[in-house]
């Protein structure tokens, strides 16, 4: 009797380009969520600059935030290392994009969303009460600051601090209408585990 002749499989011939990658699933997954995060920021972007810019609301000219909520949401969903570095480079793009107040919001974002992040990682469980919270005293602490940059810089007057504090106090409330999208987006790929 004759030995059947074994031969190696030929490679496939798709030209497809993630077949050329060479990426995971898993890792697919994953740069479709960051992706979706960054869309949506930009969506943010364009949303306050085109429309929210003029709206003034609570009666003193507070004004909606979203770009900032947003971010600092992400990172409080994402955590302090992950969501830090991408409010970092967003709000890079966000200096630059010309909506943002000043440079100094670079650092003000990435810190205070990563502070807020390791104060729900490290003191509070993951729930929708305490993200809320921790982003609420990001964005006062947020706001607050561009406040004291302006009155610093002498782009406004220290009677104002009202209508910063109106605006954090938006932004605080626009977070739960924005935290089932975001939650959403979190969960592709699979949620970390973390102790």
């Amino acid at each position: 009797m004759s030995r059947k002749k074994f031969e190696f499989k030929p490679d496939r011939d798709g030209i497809n380009l993630a077949n050329k990658l060479y990426l995971t699933a898993q890792q697919r997954k994953k740069i479709l969520k960051w992706g979706l995060y960054a869309v949506s920021c930009v969506i943010a972007m364009i949303l306050q600059d085109s429309m929210l810019a003029k709206v003034r609301l609570l009666g003193m000219g507070a004004m909606l935030d979203l770009t900032p909520c947003l971010m600092v949401l992400i990172c409080i969903i994402e955590g302090a290392e992950r969501g830090g570095m991408f409010v970092l480079w967003c709000s890079v793009f966000y200096v630059l994009s010309g909506t943002a107040p000043g440079p100094y919001c670079v650092l003000f974002l990435t810190v205070y969303s990563m502070l807020a992040a390791l104060l729900r990682e490290n003191f509070l469980r993951r729930s929708f009460s305490s993200n809320w919270l921790c982003a609420w005293i990001a964005l006062l602490a947020y706001e607050m600051s561009v406040f004291l940059m302006g009155v610093f810089q002498g782009h406004t007057y220290p009677g104002r601090y009202d209508v910063f504090l109106a605006t954090a106090v938006v932004g605080g409330a626009i977070v739960p209408l924005l935290y089932p999208q975001m939650g959403w987006i979190g969960k592709i790929g699979g949620e970390t585990w973390k102790e």
